[in-house]
């Protein structure tokens, strides 16, 4: 918004955009599963579908365009796209390589503690440390598995047969 102004700016996202987004995704989910599981998980006839391709149907409910991702994970990505956004979901937002935040939520913990102005001064005093303990289990898991990860690459192969 602009300063002294109630009425947002636009996005400047046309409709005519928007639907060949919307189009290109639907698209993309159809060309996957097929017009009849695509309409199926929209809850809307083959027809209706259709409709929907052929422009006699301009747009479609927000709720079956998120329904379209149960049968393609980036049905939505092209409107996103207009958008400056891409959609993420929460499984893959809490996958466990993403080790940022955990460190980070830790870093920022032994930091306070570490504070000459904190309760023990440098050292970490037992309530700090407590205070600390699920920061620092998230942490450790997600390190741990990637020393694995890192062993498993490691790991020798097995020769292979000649002749």
């Amino acid at each position: 918004m602009q300063p002294g102004s109630v009425v947002p700016e636009t996005t400047g996202v046309s409709e005519e955009c928007f639907r060949n987004a919307m189009i290109a995704g639907l698209a993309r989910a159809q060309k996957r599963v097929g017009p009849k599981a695509l309409a199926y998980v929209m809850d809307l006839s083959t027809k209706a579908l259709g409709n929907i391709f052929g422009g006699t149907a301009k747009s479609t409910d927000p709720k079956r365009l998120w329904d379209a991702r149960a049968a393609c994970p980036t049905a939505l990505d092209d409107i996103a796209d207009l958008y400056g956004c891409a959609i993420v979901s929460k499984a893959d937002a809490s996958a466990a390589d993403l080790g940022t935040l955990p460190i980070a939520s830790l870093l920022a913990k032994v930091a306070e503690a570490e504070s000459p102005d904190s309760p023990g001064g440098v050292a970490k005093t037992h309530q700090e440390l407590f205070d600390m303990e699920e920061h620092i289990r998230a942490v450790h898991a997600l390190t741990g598995d990637w020393i694995e990860r890192i062993n498993s690459l490691r790991a020798p192969t097995r020769p292979r047969a000649v002749g």
